[in-house]
């Protein structure tokens, strides 16, 4: 598995573009850009990607820069939770979880 940060970039847009229910071709229009750069990034074979090229994907997919780089392989747990959070869309099981960890996040006695 290539773990270099060209090849994780590559992977958690994917994710990111799939948990959007995203194809190839709408992400391209979104962020004005060719669907063979968009094919070539996710597939790796494009792992230097310019900056521009990255801002325009991280806008067109509506997230911001800490989403595209955090990783769920992270030796961090709140970066491996946060990489989980940034792939689900429905809002009311966001609602919960953040229920949720308003209760956990009380002050233990």
């Amino acid at each position: 598995m290539d773990t270099s940060m060209g090849s994780k970039v590559a992977e958690r847009i994917l994710q990111l573009r799939l948990a959007k229910k995203m194809t190839q071709e709408q992400l391209a229009e979104r962020a004005d850009i060719d669907a063979s750069v968009i094919s070539r990034i996710e597939r790796g074979s494009r792992s230097n990607i310019r900056l521009d090229t990255l801002e325009k994907i991280v806008t067109a997919l509506g997230v911001d820069y800490a989403s595209i780089f955090s990783f769920p392989d992270s030796n961090h747990v709140k970066t491996r939770i946060d990489s989980k959070l940034d792939l689900i869309t429905d809002q009311e099981t966001l609602a919960a979880i953040e229920k949720l960890v308003d209760l956990l996040a009380v002050p233990r006695k």
